[in-house]
């Protein structure tokens, strides 16, 4: 792999000079500037990106901070924006937290060592403070849905209430269950409470409120699982399932086959997310879909044209066979 000694060498000029026509600074004639170009092209010179991030006190670097990689949504949002970032000429460094004080506090200081310009959140563990001391240093804050700090200026939001409303609506009118449990995330976090809201909404517009139920988990299969095997091990008189995230329920599915239920034929489970993994369970998952590889285009465009983003993505439903419509 070639260096800047090597371009150096080519073009006969120092390394010095070398840098500061590959950051684009004064100080060398036309013809100089060719034959260091000349060279880079030759020998297929990569500047260092670190380096020149020193040099510029600029970069181009997106931070992405999100809890975990186990969530299958986290991942496929990662690939989302890190797709889009590519293509408009970022890298992605991602800051996979799992929501601990001390990554945070690591990861914020890395980002502002690196001259990032661009952090994007979708974590629960980042505190007002903590983006007020992303902004003292000039760095662009876009919140992504998960987050506990309000009033953002960049933000894109879903309409989890809409969602998990589309859901149980789906199961009472379009599969004819009455007798529909909703399983939850962490119910103090913001997203699960307004999907919980919707799911309670749909259920007394149809007159169903008497059976409201809530399962709380903590978006892991393994709570999925937990929650459904230990209710429906007890009571065979539920239709449906209307969970918070896909990783609950196609761990509710789980818990099914190994009790011998049968899905749909004895009930109907509907996910949230739309994650890749939903399309391949056994059977297929039923989901609310709140991911669109249009987030990445309107985050990137956003930042190359210096424009605040106020976007709130309503969900829509997916339809597989996990329920029989």
């Amino acid at each position: 792999m070639a260096t800047i000694k090597d371009v150096a060498k080519m073009a006969n000029v120092s390394t010095a000079t070398v840098s500061r026509i590959i950051n684009n600074k004064p100080g060398a004639n036309i013809e100089t500037e060719k034959r260091v170009r000349d060279a880079i092209n030759l020998l297929n010179y990569e500047p260092n990106n670190i380096a020149r991030s020193l040099s510029n006190k600029t970069s181009n670097l997106i931070a992405l901070i999100i809890p975990n990689l186990n969530n299958p949504y986290f991942s496929d949002l990662v690939n989302i924006i890190e797709t889009a970032a590519n293509k408009h000429g970022y890298k992605l460094y991602l800051c996979n937290s799992n929501d601990n004080e001390d990554n945070i506090a690591y990861f914020l200081k890395s980002i502002i060592d690196n001259y990032i310009q661009t952090v994007i959140i979708n974590s629960l563990a980042i505190t007002e403070k903590d983006i007020k001391y992303l902004e003292k240093h000039d760095i662009n804050v876009i919140t992504i849905d998960r987050t506990n700090v309000d009033n953002q200026p960049n933000t894109i939001s879903v309409d989890h209430f809409r969602g998990s409303y589309i859901a149980t609506e789906h199961l009472i009118k379009n599969c004819e269950c009455e007798n529909i449990l909703f399983m939850s995330g962490e119910i103090t976090e913001k997203s699960s409470a307004s999907r919980f809201k919707g799911y309670q909404s749909a259920m007394q517009e149809y007159l169903l409120s008497h059976q409201v139920q809530l399962l709380e988990g903590n978006f892991t299969y393994k709570s999925g699982f937990d929650l459904a095997y230990n209710t429906l091990n007890q009571k065979n008189d539920v239709h449906g399932i209307v969970c918070a995230n896909d990783a609950m329920a196609i761990g509710a599915i789980s818990a099914c086959h190994k009790l011998g239920i049968e899905i749909p034929n004895q009930i109907q489970i509907i996910g949230y997310d739309n994650c890749d993994l939903s399309q391949y369970s056994t059977p297929s998952l039923t989901t609310i879909n709140q991911l669109d590889s249009k987030i990445g285009e309107i985050i990137m465009n956003s930042i190359k044209e210096n424009k605040t983003i106020q976007f709130e993505y309503t969900p829509e439903i997916v339809i597989r066979d996990s329920t029989k419509a």
